[in-house]
């Protein structure tokens, strides 16, 4: 039984993208395992993390800081 979390910052995603994320994620587990039967199998999980609650490098990563860092990689 696959289960696939995916974590993301609270509020970034709509309730039409969350729909169409775990749609997709099932139709790529599903072309993975090459067998259609896995889909009623498959769970999705999406995660909304609160902002402050990223950390890294023993750091809290705020929203913000993620937006920026992002920005600077486009």
């Amino acid at each position: 039984m696959p289960l696939v979390q995916i974590f993301v910052p609270a509020g970034s995603l709509s309730a039409d993208m969350k729909y169409d994320m775990i749609q997709k994620v099932t139709d790529a587990v599903v072309e993975a395992e090459g067998k259609s039967i896995v889909r009623r199998y498959t769970w999705v999980h999406i995660n909304e993390v609160p902002d402050g609650g990223w950390g890294m490098s023993g750091k809290v990563v705020t929203q913000d800081a993620m937006k920026k860092s992002m920005e600077k990689m486009e």
